[in-house]
């Protein structure tokens, strides 16, 4: 369980808003390229798209690190909640085991005990 914890910890999110920019620029730089657009209309609108797509890629980076981080939160309270019932649990029996101990008749080894045979 403790592996599972540490890769929702080591999971990357810095690489999604570099994709998100250089793949959807470039499906627009490509699209404006062969509908032949004059240059500088084509800087402008691929300039344009960089900026725009930066800020969606960024946005979209934030929700998913929140996303994990929330689900990281999660995984360790449950953690910790397994912890916390086992231990209660080992208590509850250590306490019943003492209880039943309690009213045992305990013979000493010197003595004969007859039932036992």
């Amino acid at each position: 369980m403790n592996t599972d914890t540490e890769e929702l910890k080591k999971c990357n999110t810095k690489l999604i808003t570099p994709l998100i920019v250089l793949s959807c620029t470039a499906i627009i730089a490509i699209f404006t390229y062969f509908e032949h657009y004059p240059v500088g209309d084509w800087f402008v609108i691929v300039c344009t798209s960089v900026v725009i797509f930066l800020i969606l890629g960024l946005i979209v980076e934030k929700m998913i690190t929140k996303f994990v981080d929330i689900n990281y939160e999660k995984a360790m309270a449950e953690i910790e909640e397994a912890k916390r019932l086992e231990e209660e649990a080992r208590a509850a029996m250590e306490a019943e085991g003492a209880e039943v101990g309690d009213g045992l008749n305990v013979v000493p080894e010197d003595q004969d005990n007859p039932s036992l045979f």
